[in-house]
């Protein structure tokens, strides 16, 4: 089982990076965290699942143990496989997926690819284990320590668009990720970042 890899960053999309290990050109399809650390030519150390299934044999990568601990979890749920796990975590952070399984909030879950049926499976078959394989897990909308903002009162606004909970999250998580780390959020400031963001989607 290859559980980390260390490689130089060949190419980055939307959904996967390459890094070439010992010759190999390998394609990890990776965390939306992973990818935002992943420069050009630059070397990348990650986290990893290899899955063999019968369409073939396919590598996931993670930034943090914690993601790729989730990610098993999230594969033991029937109808749900490698890329719909990881597809959550590009969409949504580890803490956000925990406390939405916690709270059984599955409308949070509801991300591209990933229907409401599926959500609430999801949260009904990994609530009672999630508390018990992980600790401290965080609450959406809780202040960092460089920000006055709540990013729940952004949400409220977002979902009274007509946007999901899930979408609003996500632009969120999205618009702070690409923001440098001493920014200083205002209300008025995340929520028009985190439209343009929904816009161009």
């Amino acid at each position: 089982m290859i559980n980390s890899l260390r490689g130089k960053v060949i190419s980055i999309g939307e959904e996967s990076i390459t890094l070439e290990v010992s010759g190999f050109g390998l394609e990890i399809f990776s965390s939306r965290s992973l990818i935002s650390q992943a420069s050009l030519s630059e070397e990348l150390f990650c986290f990893a699942y290899m899955q063999v299934s019968d369409a073939g044999i396919s590598l996931f990568g993670f930034s943090n143990e914690r993601e790729r601990r989730l990610f098993i979890e999230l594969l033991q749920v029937k109808t749900v496989g490698g890329k719909l796990a990881v597809t959550l975590l590009r969409h949504l952070n580890a803490d956000q997926i925990l406390q939405a399984i916690s709270s059984g909030n599955s409308a949070i879950l509801t991300v591209p690819g990933l229907g409401a049926k599926r959500a609430e499976r999801i949260c009904f078959e990994l609530k009672n284990k999630i508390s018990k394989k992980f600790s401290s897990i965080g609450s959406f909308g809780e202040e960092t320590k460089n920000d006055s903002v709540s990013d729940s009162f952004v949400m409220e606004a977002l979902t009274g668009l007509g946007f999901t909970q899930g979408e609003a999250i996500s632009a969120i998580s999205r618009s702070r990720a690409n923001s440098a780390s001493e920014t200083l959020w205002t209300e008025e400031e995340l929520l028009k970042a985190s439209l343009s963001l929904l816009r161009r989607n």
